[in-house]
């Protein structure tokens, strides 16, 4: 656990640094909450899960961000040994391509995104490894933004490379969707 609050604070950090070596860049902090929905073999491990997390993002032009996120999902999962709860932690950096369109004060801006981390399972059961794993992503969303505030919409497919927590089962990739809402406040 102290290794991705590690990794996060380093992501985050990076994009503050980015920021201010950037002429023009903007920062911004998003934090988001929703729902994890397991899909294909995936959904016949793990159940459906609400999602709470954070992103970092640097506005190097009003339509490209380089952004660095850290989502948590507390969650059962279906193993034989343990139905016990599985919390998931994935941590990623990614960039986000969009447009933005004035609607009177409001601005509407759809993107496209993309990235990769990876994604920690930790089982709560004694008798499952936890698992860490590379994870990537794509994502569509939109924010609408007033002033220095917006609100978020976001849906992400992420790809995992899963390793089994019992020991001789075979890693397979797997994905879930990532549905979430969030408020950006936006510096400067």
């Amino acid at each position: 656990m102290r290794r991705i609050l590690l990794a996060t604070l380093g992501v985050l950090a990076g994009a503050a640094v980015l920021s201010a070596q950037e002429p023009g860049a903007k920062l911004e902090i998003r934090p988001f909450a929703g729902v994890s929905v397991p899909t294909g073999t995936q959904g016949e491990v793990f159940n459906d899960a609400p999602i709470f997390g954070l992103q970092g993002a640097v506005e190097l032009k009003p339509n490209f961000h380089v952004v660095g996120s850290f989502g948590w999902v507390t969650g059962q999962n279906e193993f034989v040994l343990s139905r016990d709860n599985v919390k998931i932690y994935q941590y990623d950096v990614g960039v986000e391509l969009g447009l933005v369109r004035r609607l009177g004060n409001w601005q509407l801006k759809p993107y496209l995104g993309l990235g990769g981390g990876a994604r920690t399972y930790a089982y709560e059961a004694a008798q499952l490894a936890d698992r860490t794993s590379f994870a990537g992503y794509s994502a569509l969303g939109s924010e609408f933004q007033l002033g220095r505030t917006a609100f978020r919409v976001e849906a992400r497919e992420n790809a995992v490379y899963f390793k089994s927590p019992i020991a001789g089962q075979d890693s397979k990739a797997r994905n879930d969707v990532r549905l979430t809402a969030g408020v950006a406040y936006h510096f400067r």
